[in-house]
Formats: structure tokens, C-alpha cells, sequence
């Protein structure tokens, strides 16, 4: 990768989109708080995105970055596209979400560069990483026709890849899947290649980048010996131009196809793992891929009752309405519209739960979640011969997220070995 790669993408810009206009929408982009949407706090007043500090931190942001980004953002005297959403300043330059966050990651890429270049290669793993991430977030939330979004998203797979090749202590392999005529990139984590490895196949929501997930690798999985393979949603990343539909599990369905042919892991012990929309997708193929699948875990997986019913629908903030608009490739994402498109993904319309599995399938989340309620957490769990639920009710509800997780590896682990 040049080093000279962010500059030749990021020339100030002035008459690039502003992010929160590129999906039409006769309602407005202010985020209100309408309850507790994922957790609590990331839905704030006066800003177009949720504001995810809990989630950056875990991935490896630096609390004291984000805040510093945000004071630049908040403080900026630049014109923007609504005065009172704090980051919709017009342009790449000074205030504007993409033009600040991506000063952060050209900053830890200029020191894993002199890192790198002097041999301290864990602390050029480290810089390259945090870089990684500080262009994933400016990138956020990766809507398709975003000019500078896509622009940082090249910036943050480039040195996320990076990272990997001064990490002493796992190996990062990309696998091109082939789907529909196209090649979609995968990263398969490793920790190490002396043995095929069982893997869990891992999705965030709809605006998560598969950069994001690597604390789950570090912490969980490659402790307990098992690989994961890292997959972009339909819409996003390295899957941007694969259509959301409502055969949402074709893609991740491929890919597990595809599967017995990489050499690194065992086909035999292939598990998935879906945050918010990922849920969806993997608790899909528990149903519909039984053999190929050994055990499923899904967290606040969008499953019925938010595409059930269009009151719950309504309580979505602009930001995610947006992102799933631009996932279906639909221009608009008025409230009303994009419903109807939505109400086939629901898992419960498409006949699923009426039907007992063997699969194992674990859910996790909390109780008052827009999302993902309590009814679908247990929903999920009593659809499997072998399932169970994990719901969070008291606060500090990322904390029990974190616990959540890591309880998710061991089970994994205990699925993947039987």
C-alpha cells in the first residue's frame, strides 16, 4: 500500500454528498430518542449517527479520540447540510465525519510507518490496527454512493491487512468467493496453520464492516483453537455491490459451500455467529443449511418482531432506516416504503419457527431492544432441540454484551467439538 494512498483518495473536497442526504426521506434525520435502540446513549440529539462509543471502544478505538474527533465535529463553524445536525458538514474538510475521523487514522498510519520501518513490529501491529479502525469509523455508515465512505473503507481494509503482517501470533488469509458473477473477499483469522482448524463464520449488523470484529478473534476464539472467518452483509464492504434480499442467508450460504475447499479448516465443524441483520442471516441457515451447520449463536438478531410489526418499525432512527435502504439498493427510505420491503426478511412471515431443529442455536440480547425483544430471544432458543437464551436486563447492559460474548465462545467450543 503506498503510503501516499490517503492523500491521492482524500483531497479536500467541497462539492462531494453529504452523508445523511444520500437516501431520500420526506421524514426527518434527526435522531430522536425513541427508546433504547441498541444501547444505551448511542442515539443522541442534534446527530444524524449513533454515536457507538461502547462498541469502539471494545473494537480498539481510543475513547479519548473519539471525543476529540466529536469536540472537532460539534465546534465546526463550517456550513452544513442541516444546521442542526452536528455531523452533516458539507464537504471533505474541516467538521466533516469523514474528512475528522480520517485525520485520526492518516495520524496512526504515519506512526506504524516509522514503526515499521525501525522493526518494532508489535507496536507497528498495534498503530496499523488502530488506523484500521479510525477509518472503519469514518467510513460509518457505509451507504452505498457515499464517495468518501468508500474511499475509507479502502484506507481501512488496506491497513487492517497490514496489521496482520506484523502479528506474530495469528495469520490473516483473504478468500475470494465466488457469487453471482462476482468475487466476494472474506478474512480468514488463523492462529496458527499447523492443524485444519474448526471455524465460526462472523457477521455484524448492517453497518459493520468485517475489520471491526477482531477483539472476538483475540479474546474468545483463538484461545479455544478455532478459526473465524470475518463476512461483510449484502450491501457493505467487501459485499457492497450483492443485493440485500429475502433470500438474506444466499450469500453467507455460498460462502459455506465454498468452504470445503479452503484447506486451513474443517468443514465438518463450521458454526456461525451473527450480530443484529448477521443474526438473521445465521439463524436463517441453521434452517436451511442443518447438515453444514453445527451450532449457531445470534445476538440481537433481527428476526421477527421489528419487521412484524410497523409501529416497532416506525421507532428505527433515520440513520438505520438509511442503511437498510441502501443495502435493498431502494432510493427512499421513508418509513412506509422501505417496511414493505422489508416485512419478507422477517424469519417468523417466512415460516421458520413453526418447526423444531436440532441445530443448537444460542441467542443473546436484551429484553426491551427495539430489535430483537425478549419474545424473539426466546423465539430463537425454543426453535432448537438444543437451544438457549441469554437475556440481559440490568444495566450496564454492554458489560453483560461482553460476558455474553465470551460465554458464546465457550459454548461454540462445546458444539464444535461434539
Amino acid at each position: 500500500m503506498s503510503e501516499n494512498l490517503s492523500e491521492k483518495l482524500f483531497a479536500q473536497k467541497s462539492n462531494t454528498q453529504e452523508t445523511s442526504t444520500i437516501i431520500a426521506n420526506s421524514s426527518s434525520k434527526k435522531n430522536h430518542k425513541l427508546g433504547n435502540v441498541i444501547m444505551d446513549g448511542e442515539s443522541q440529539d442534534g446527530w444524524y449517527r449513533l454515536l457507538k462509543f461502547m462498541l469502539w471502544a471494545w473494537q480498539g478505538v481510543d475513547l479519548i479520540d473519539c471525543y476529540d474527533v466529536l469536540s472537532h465535529i460539534s465546534a465546526s463553524k463550517n456550513a452544513r447540510s442541516d444546521e442542526s445536525i452536528l455531523d452533516s458538514v458539507i464537504g471533505f474538510r474541516s467538521g466533516n465525519w469523514s474528512y475528522e475521523w480520517t485525520q485520526k487514522g492518516m495520524s496512526y498510519q504515519k506512526k506504524a510507518n516509522e514503526f515499521a520501518n525501525l522493526g518494532h513490529e508489535n507496536l507497528a501491529k498495534e498503530a496499523y490496527y488502530s488506523a484500521s479502525q479510525c477509518y472503519s469509523v469514518a467510513s460509518y455508515p457505509n451507504l452505498r454512493g457515499d464517495e468518501l465512505s468508500i474511499q475509507a473503507q479502502v484506507l481501512a481494509f488496506n491497513n487492517y491487512k497490514k496489521s496482520f503482517q506484523h502479528n506474530k501470533n495469528a495469520i490473516l488469509k483473504e478468500i475470494k468467493v465466488p457469487f453471482q458473477g462476482k468475487q466476494v473477499s472474506c478474512y480468514l483469522h488463523l492462529p496458527h496453520t499447523e492443524t485444519i482448524l474448526p471455524v465460526v463464520i462472523v457477521s455484524g449488523g448492517l453497518d459493520t464492516l468485517q475489520c471491526e470484529l477482531l477483539p472476538l478473534f483475540e479474546k474468545d476464539l483463538a484461545p479455544a483453537g478455532i478459526a473465524m472467518l470475518t463476512v461483510d452483509l449484502p450491501g457493505i464492504g467487501h459485499s457492497s455491490k450483492i443485493k440485500l434480499e429475502q433470500d438474506s442467508s444466499n450469500l453467507h450460504q455460498a460462502i459455506i459451500h465454498h468452504l470445503k475447499k479452503v484447506p486451513w479448516v474443517d468443514h465438518d465443524r463450521i458454526a456461525l455467529m451473527g450480530m443484529r441483520f448477521g443474526g438473521n442471516i445465521a439463524t436463517r441457515l441453521a434452517f436451511i443449511e442443518p447438515t453444514s451447520v453445527k451450532s449457531v449463536v445470534a445476538v440481537g438478531a433481527a428476526v421477527g418482531s421489528v419487521f412484524n410489526n410497523i409501529e416497532n418499525f416506525k421507532k428505527l432512527p433515520p440513520m438505520m432506516l438509511d442503511c437498510i435502504a441502501s443495502r435493498m439498493q431502494v432510493k427512499n427510505s421513508d418509513t412506509d416504503i422501505i417496511y414493505q420491503h422489508c416485512v419478507p426478511l422477517s424469519l417468523t412471515k417466512q415460516g421458520l419457527f413453526r418447526r423444531r431443529i436440532q441445530t443448537p442455536l444460542l441467542s443473546i440480547g436484551h429484553k426491551n431492544d427495539i430489535v430483537c425483544n425478549e419474545d424473539d430471544l426466546k423465539m430463537i432458543a425454543l426453535a432448537s432441540r438444543q437451544g438457549e437464551s441469554r437475556i440481559i436486563d440490568k444495566a450496564p447492559i454492554f458489560d453483560s454484551y461482553l460476558n455474553s460474548l465470551s460465554y458464546s465462545a465457550q459454548w461454540l467450543t462445546r458444539h464444535l467439538a461434539e
